[in-house]
């Protein structure tokens, strides 16, 4: 009998002694991996800096589009920010000229009538700086004359894009047909400027200037007088965008 108290009091003891013992050791380990793997100890920390990066950078985003940003501020073409945007600033619901729907591959939100507005004058803006440099560029036979019209008539070209994103959204249907083919026909008028820009030759001029003009004549610039026009019906406001002369005539 006192055998079996024996027993039972070293058996007793032994689990108390083990269990400290136990602790110990997982505390240690924790200890060593966090002193050989310290970046396991921040992984936490970085994903939560992440997450709310990019949270900050998406409402920055929208803050953008939606025209919240200071209207005021320029880009590179000397736009205002206001126009620059993909779709600029956006109203809701219909207008009193109706309710347009939007293109494909737009939103659904109509772009307000001040973005529409600004949109049509820098889409004329830069169309009649590509003509300018086009009628231009055959009378000329400087290299640095000749890819330096060509270059301000590509980043003028370029800059396009952004005006017809937001005419588009805007005139929905009614404009379709006209954004199709600037869509289309833009390709070929940046290609053969850049084209100009990389060979700065009156030979390069004359071949590539008659290929944009085949384009962009009888399919962009008809296109942007119509789709602006639709735009500006679209948000109520007077349609007043102009009529581009051809160029090489």
């Amino acid at each position: 009998m006192i055998f079996f108290h024996v027993l039972s009091f070293l058996a007793i003891l032994s689990a108390t002694l083990s269990y400290p013992i136990d602790s110990r050791s997982q505390v240690a380990s924790l200890d060593f991996s966090a002193a050989t793997n310290p970046n396991d100890a921040t992984t936490a920390s970085e994903s939560a800096d992440l997450s709310g990066s990019m949270s900050a950078a998406s409402n920055a985003a929208l803050d953008v589009s939606e025209g919240k940003t200071d209207a005021n501020s320029k880009g590179s073409t000397g736009h205002s920010a206001i126009a620059k945007a993909p779709f600029g600033p956006f109203a809701q619901g219909s207008t009193s000229g109706g309710t347009a729907k939007a293109a494909p591959g737009f939103s659904s939100r109509m772009p307000s009538m001040e973005a529409v507005q600004q949109a049509t004058m820098n889409f004329a803006k830069d169309a009649n700086t590509v003509s300018a440099s086009l009628n231009q560029l055959p009378d000329e036979t400087s290299a640095n004359t000749i890819r330096s019209l060509a270059t301000t008539a590509f980043n003028a070209e370029s800059d396009e894009d952004a005006q017809r994103a937001v005419l588009a959204a805007a005139a929905g249907s009614a404009g379709s047909a006209s954004n199709t083919k600037i869509v289309e026909n833009t390709p070929t008028v940046l290609k053969g400027l850049k084209a100009i820009m990389q060979s700065p030759t009156a030979s390069a001029v004359k071949s590539n200037v008659v290929t944009i003009q085949n384009s962009r004549n009888p399919n962009i610039l008809p296109s942007i007088t119509q789709l602006s026009n639709s735009a500006l019906k679209a948000v109520g406001s007077t349609m007043t965008q102009q009529r581009f002369p051809a160029t090489g005539q």
